[in-house]
């Protein structure tokens, strides 16, 4: 907290802005009205364009390069065997996530993105044990409660991102309790079949 003084006291105050709203929320209602003009031609949303370019980037690198990202992030050793530079595509993975990241804080704000990048895959992670099955569900998971999460904030008069967060979490706590292989309803469920088969 002493740093963030410190550094807050070294700028003009007048043209930081600090408001909660905006750093952790993000309001992602206003992005149609933040166009892009090029060429003097109103091209549409900033966000579309610069989201929409990593989408883009993210889509092309990991349909060319799936085989090496999997090696990498789960067996490096395997993947320096077979020669592939480990290091080369680690960092080309977390360049990509900082891209993405970085690119989405401007209009959807810290909450939003933070709860994006890790909600949807640990339910994923619940719901399979097959890395290319997981990134399926993990996009149906995100896709699902960004609907949920903006027609509930329409209904509730909230924020938008933080009811798309909540309603991720709601669909990971779901799924925390009645996935069919790792729930713990599931779970309890086993153990009681095996304690009752043994007796």
């Amino acid at each position: 907290m002493l740093c963030v003084k410190v550094i807050a006291d070294g700028f003009d105050k007048q043209q930081i802005d600090f408001d909660l709203e905006h750093v952790l929320y993000g309001e992602i209602a206003y992005t149609p009205w933040n166009t892009m003009t090029i060429g003097g031609i109103e091209a549409g949303p900033k966000a579309v364009w610069i989201v929409g370019s990593c989408f883009i980037l993210n889509l092309i690198l990991i349909f060319l390069f799936f085989k090496q990202f999997k090696l990498v992030s789960f067996d490096p050793a395997l993947a320096a065997a077979m020669g592939i530079p480990v290091l080369f595509f680690h960092y080309l993975l977390m360049s990509l996530i900082s891209l993405t990241t970085v690119a989405s804080f401007d209009s959807v704000g810290s909450i939003l993105v933070v709860g994006m990048l890790i909600i949807p895959a640990a339910t994923a992670y619940l719901l399979s044990d097959r890395l290319s099955r997981m990134i399926w569900v993990s996009i149906g998971v995100g896709v699902l409660s960004s609907v949920i999460g903006y027609y509930s904030a329409t209904i509730l008069d909230a924020s938008i991102s933080g009811c798309m967060v909540g309603s991720a979490a709601i669909l990971f706590g779901l799924a925390f309790l009645f996935s069919p292989g790792n729930g713990l309803v599931s779970l309890l469920l086993k153990r009681r079949k095996s304690s009752g088969s043994h007796a």
